[in-house]
């Protein structure tokens, strides 16, 4: 006999070419392990017996990457998301329906090249498609799915420029963000004057993360579409406050519990709340041309690590303060700062002179910016011109040294 039942299971025990295959019947009945006999010598005879049975794309990606990749391993909401759109907006109706052992160099090489001819995607674009993918057919490498992953190539492409505000846009921009509303200038001084993500501005909370008595912005967390996780790069962060940040926080007419910056219900701020918000703030400073496209809190981020740089801060510390984990994205900065340089305004050539501790003299230049006049008229508390000479030169020397 060829099925058998023993020890309460049924089994197919068959021998082809002089050798004996002995299986567990899939279905716990004759009947099923009759068929299961008929389906084994069929496979035995086409010699597709023993191969391993790969999943289509869709159906690895959608199942078991996404489950024991994608959420094992605690990608972040905004990692998340990406890659779910890239999934439904390029992979799946390439390669959805491919077994992973189809898919080739060849077919991926084509699928590039589609790519780069729809003329829709930039070079960084297709590269993070393309890292998507790879690290699909990589995880199914290494849970022993499939035998080799195809290698893929990626574009060489340069890190855009920074983009960041003058130092008396800067000032427009704040005085702009007090006229649409004090809590909307605090949000603006977190990102400007200590260099915030705006999901970490969102996020930030009175007991946990400000200390003014140290006068220490500690950055544990941010929200991104409603999702509360630790801020990019996993790892938490103290940054000191300006004078600035520190006068703007302790302006605040609220109970000191809950969210910073928050709706009247003690609720966190949306991300359409904000993301409105800055276009409005930067039509109120006259930022509209076409060099404003980027009107963004991040470009606030970027001018206090610009402006940081300009005035010749210590490329490590302003790492930890941003929160970078390469030096190399800190030292774009500086790059960005050697490449524009400017004369300082004199409020920030007397604060630098005021400190002589290195740190401490690049914050009190930070805090500066915003007593600066701004092309326009806008101006901070004490109102100084833009526009100096060697005392800015000798100011930058020190900082450097």
């Amino acid at each position: 006999m060829t099925t058998r039942k023993l020890k309460g299971s049924w089994w197919v025990d068959l021998r082809y070419e002089h050798r004996r295959y002995r299986l567990k019947s899939p279905v716990n009945t004759k009947r099923g392990a009759e068929e299961y006999e008929r389906l084994v010598r069929q496979r035995l005879l086409d010699g597709a017996f023993g191969e391993k049975e790969v999943p289509t794309f869709a159906e690895w990606f959608t199942g078991r990457f996404w489950k024991e990749w994608v959420v094992g391993r605690k990608n972040k909401p905004s990692e998340v998301e990406a890659k779910l759109s890239i999934y439904k907006h390029h992979l799946k109706d390439e390669f959805g329906e491919l077994r992973l052992n189809q898919i080739t160099v060849a077919e991926i090489a084509k699928f590039r090249a589609r790519l780069v001819l729809s003329g829709r995607q930039s070079e960084k674009r297709i590269n993070n498609i393309l890292v998507v993918l790879s690290k699909a057919l990589k995880y199914a490498v290494e849970a022993e799915v499939i035998d080799h992953a195809p290698r893929i190539g990626l574009f060489r492409v340069e890190a855009p420029e920074i983009v960041s505000w003058e130092i008396d846009e800067y000032v427009r921009l704040l005085a702009a963000a007090r006229e649409e509303g004090y809590e909307w200038y605090v949000a603006a001084c977190l990102a400007g004057e200590a260099g915030l993500r705006i999901g970490e501005v969102r996020a930030l909370r009175w007991k946990e993360d400000v200390d003014l008595a140290s006068q220490t912005i500690t950055v544990n967390q941010q929200t991104r579409h409603g999702v509360t996780g630790t801020p990019k790069g996993r790892t938490r962060r103290v940054v000191p406050m300006t004078s600035t940040l520190f006068n703007a926080l302790k302006g605040l007419s609220v109970v000191r519990s809950g969210y910073v910056v928050r709706n009247e219900d003690g609720s966190p701020l949306s991300d359409n709340q904000t993301k409105h918000t800055i276009y409005r703030i930067c039509d109120r400073a006259g930022l509209k041309a076409d060099r404003y496209l980027h009107r963004t809190w991040h470009v606030l981020r970027h001018s206090f690590g610009t402006h940081a740089a300009l005035f010749g801060v210590n490329p490590w510390r302003l790492q930890a303060w941003m929160g970078h984990k390469q030096i190399d994205e800190t030292v774009r900065y500086v790059h960005v700062a050697d490449a524009h340089r400017r004369d300082l305004p004199e409020p920030v050539v007397a604060a630098a002179a005021r400190e002589t501790d290195p740190d401490k003299r690049i914050i009190a230049m930070l805090g500066a910016r915003a007593e600066v006049v701004a092309s326009d008229g806008h101006c901070g508390e004490r109102g100084h011109q833009v526009g100096t000479s060697a005392q800015a030169e000798k100011a930058m020397v020190e900082n450097y040294c």
